[in-house]
Parts: structure tokens; C-alpha cells; sequence
């Protein structure tokens, strides 16, 4: 589909010469004021307007910034007779892509308007997949546990501010780095780049030309231009270094200057960079222990502390599992043309009893193993691949517990709960050892059941 184009200006022989030059390849469309201008950019909703600055009824920069509020997407290249830099800049601050000066070439009216177009078309897209990739983090990261809604909240104190790093700790899998996109989609720096380091898949050896770049001629090998390290590539964005705790010594000595200093120099290089990076880290091990150990800078984790969020796994956070399990479920549905609509109770309660050991992540491969081998509207228990190795068997010392005989499934679960309680005198924790399974679980099932001790 051809774009629509607007010239809004005073001169009949520049509307003629405009349109003469574009409408081969444009929809095109003129106006001689502002007026009938801005009645034209209504009726016509135009990808792009050549705006002349010096209009009889309405001065330019006032049109352009009517135009901006009113049609944010709508591309303007202003078009003046003079050269005027002052000018150039308040048009640029107003939004304008561009500009051109009277006399213009043919051959350079159509290139800025090839690229301005292009521009536009880019930036659509960009915005889409941000927005895309905010509804799935959001997704994502739901929940109703109170554990869940305590870190929303606090997430919505700290985005604004984007200088104080964020440390994020948490099992594998729990989700910290769809946390640390919740945090940067809320931030003034959603725009931007978020761009996630591994530190662990990279070398020793090139950690720091990795995350800071190298000048040219740094080492044999390097670029003949230099190269653009990660912070460069994160700027006005967010950059999330996941698996802080493995980062070389070195490495950490380098980036504790980066956070004191809020600049850099390249590997060999001797300009100082600014960081307009929000800095983001994150770790699944104890970096207290890892500085009682020698591997981690106490400095450092002292500098990258100031805020720190913890992730409870699924095991401490039941309530969240189907909300997440039915997210997922919608995904997939998308993703593979599937119909799922339903968790069968029985389904159900396997996905509650489950240890979850890979967290989050394990819970949706787990869906998208069933959305690929699986059909039908409601996900059954022989669907969960866990469900083979579900065992009521008591632990090796523990009392054994005689089954109940009802044929009822729910009513032999409440029996064979309400057995444990009896024989462990109304100690939770003790009755969840006999049951083999863990404490919290057994008091969803209790509050289920509504089982009172």
C-alpha cells in the first residue's frame, strides 16, 4: 500500500514541482495554508507531511507542534527559503525528521522522503515488538501470592529512578530476567535498548573488551574501527548482567568503577564514555558466601546492593502456579493454533503438588511440551510427564499410612490428610513428612478442603 503525503505551502509552483516529483511512487496531497492544511491532515490522515515554515495564515513551528500533539506517527520534513540554525533545532525539538532548503533538487526531495518513510515504518515496528515484549513480561511475571504483589510494588518505586543499580537474586528459573524487563518496560528508559549479558558464556579473556568495547588497534585481531562493548549498545536503554556472581575478578574491578564513576574507557581507548544505561544485575548464588569464599569483590556487592529483590521459587508461592500454567497455556494456544481452555482437577492438583525444581522456566516447557504433542480443550493429568513419578510412599522411616479404601479420588485424599493430622496430634509439618510432600502444599490442600486443626 503507497503512502499518503501532505504539502502544506503558499507557493502554487512548489505544491506543482512536489507533486510532480513524489506522485509516481506516493499518494499525494496538497494544501496553500495552515488551515485548510490542518483540515487536509484530518480527512487524509497522511504518513507524512513537506511542511514550509513561512505559511500566510500560521507560523510553521506552530503547525508542527499542532501536528505532533494531533498525529503523533504523522513524519514532518519542514521546508524553508532560509537557513536558519536556530530554527532547525526548535524544529527538530518539536519532532520534526528533517529539513530542506529552498531551491530543492528532485533527486534529494525523494531520498529524505524515502527516508523519513522507512524511518517511520522502522520505528512501528520497534514500538510493536516493545509492546509485544511488555504484554509477555507482564504475563510472565503475574501473580496473586502476596510474596508477588509485594515485589510489583516495589518495582513501582524503584523504575523511576534510573541510576541506583538493581541486584535480582533467585533459584534457576524463577524468573529474574523477565523481572528485570518488568523493571525496565516501567522506566523512563523503556524506549531504549534492554540488552542481557550472560557473564557466564563468556571467555576470561574477553569479558572486559565484551562489556566496555576496544579502541582500534587494542590487540591483534581487533577491528581496524574499534568495536562497540555492551554498555555502549545498552545506552538510554538497560543493560541486565545475569550471573553476576561468576565475573571475573578483573571484570569486577572494572565495573566497580563504572558504577562509582557512571563512565568507562575502551579497552585500550582513552575516551571517557558516560553510562546511560540502568544497570541490572542478577544471581542465583549467595554472594556473601561467595565473598567469604574470595570470588566476589565485597566492594562491589556493597556498590550493587543498593536495591536488592529476591525471587521465591514456585515452591514458596503455590497460588501463583495455575495463574502462570493458564498464561502459558493462552501462549502456546497462539503460538500452535491449539484450543486449550481447561486444567482438569486432577491436573491441577499435580501441578500444585509438584517440587517445581526448575521454576517458572520448567513450568512453561512443560506447557509447550503438551501444546505440541497434545490436543483437546482440557489439559489431563497423563498429559504432565511428572505424573508417572507421583508416589504417596512415605519416606524411609516414616509411620506408614494405610489407604484409604473409598473409591471417591477427592474424598481418599481429605481421608488420607485428615489420617496424617490425627497421627502426627494436629502438627502440620509432621503430617506433611508422613505424606511425603512439602508443608505449605499440604496447607493448600487443607484450606481446600477447608480441613481445620
Amino acid at each position: 500500500m503507497e503512502a499518503t503525503l501532505l504539502i502544506i505551502d503558499d507557493d502554487k509552483s512548489i505544491r506543482k514541482a512536489f507533486s510532480m516529483t513524489l506522485s509516481d511512487s506516493y499518494e499525494v496531497h496538497s494544501a496553500a495554508n495552515g488551515k485548510s492544511g490542518l483540515t487536509q491532515l484530518q480527512k487524509q490522515e497522511p504518513d507524512l507531511v513537506l511542511l514550509d515554515i513561512g505559511l500566510p495564515d500560521t507560523d510553521g513551528l506552530e503547525l508542527l507542534k499542532t501536528i505532533k500533539e494531533t498525529s503523533p506517527e504523522t513524519v514532518v520534513i519542514m521546508v524553508t527559503a532560509f537557513r536558519d540554525i536556530k530554527m532547525v533545532v526548535e524544529a527538530t525539538k518539536l519532532g520534526a525528521f528533517d529539513y530542506l532548503l529552498k531551491p530543492i533538487d528532485s533527486h534529494e526531495l525523494r531520498l529524505t522522503v524515502k527516508n523519513a518513510l522507512e524511518n517511520r515504518l522502522l520505528k512501528g515496528r520497534i514500538d510493536l515488538q516493545q509492546r509485544t515484549e511488555k504484554t509477555r513480561t507482564q504475563g510472565l511475571f503475574s501473580g496473586k501470592s502476596k510474596a508477588m504483589q509485594d515485589i510489583h510494588d516495589l518495582v513501582d518505586k524503584i523504575a523511576p529512578s534510573i541510576e541506583p543499580p538493581v541486584l535480582i537474586g533467585g533459584a534457576t528459573g524463577a524468573g529474574k530476567g523477565v523481572l528485570a524487563r518488568k523493571i525496565h518496560y516501567k522506566s523512563p528508559n523503556c524506549k531504549g535498548p534492554f540488552i542481557s549479558v550472560n557473564c557466564g558464556s563468556i571467555s576470561k579473556e574477553l569479558v572486559e573488551s565484551e562489556l566496555f568495547g576496544y579502541a582500534r588497534g587494542a590487540f591483534t585481531g581487533a577491528r581496524s574501527n574499534g568495536r562497540k562493548g555492551r554498555f555502549e549498545e545498552a545506552a538510554n536503554g538497560t543493560i541486565f548482567l545475569d550471573e553476576i556472581g561468576v565475573l571475573p575478578l578483573d571484570a569486577q574491578t572494572t565495573l566497580l568503577s563504572v558504577l562509582e564513576d557512571r563512565a568507562f574507557y575502551r579497552v585500550g581507548g582513552n575516551k571517557n564514555i558516560k553510562v546511560t544505561a540502568r544497570i541490572i544485575a542478577a544471581t542465583n548464588l549467595d554472594l556473601e558466601e561467595a565473598v567469604k569464599a574470595g570470588s566476589f569483590r565485597q566492594d562491589l556487592l556493597f556498590r550493587l546492593n543498593v536495591i536488592f529483590i529476591s525471587v521465591p521459587p514456585l515452591t514458596e508461592r503455590p497460588d501463583d502456579i495455575l495463574p502462570l500454567f493458564e498464561h502459558f497455556m493462552q501462549l502456546y494456544n497462539t503460538k500452535t493454533s491449539k484450543q486449550f481452555s481447561s486444567i482438569s482437577p486432577e491436573a491441577a492438583d499435580l501441578l500444585l503438588s509438584y517440587d517445581w525444581p526448575g521454576n517458572v522456566r520448567e513450568l512453561q516447557n512443560i506447557m509447550e511440551r503438551i501444546s505440541l504433542l497434545e490436543s483437546g480443550k482440557t489439559i489431563l493429568p497423563e498429559y504432565l510427564p511428572f505424573a508417572a513419578r507421583k508416589t504417596t510412599t512415605a519416606p524411609e522411616g516414616a509411620p506408614m499410612l494405610q489407604a484409604a479404601t473409598d473409591l471417591d479420588y477427592d474424598k481418599s485424599k481429605q481421608q488420607l490428610i485428615e489420617r496424617a493430622l490425627k497421627q502426627s496430634s494436629g502438627n502440620v509439618s509432621k503430617a506433611a513428612k508422613l505424606l511425603n510432600m512439602a508443608s505449605h502444599k499440604l496447607r493448600y490442600r487443607m484450606k481446600k478442603m477447608k480441613i481445620t486443626v
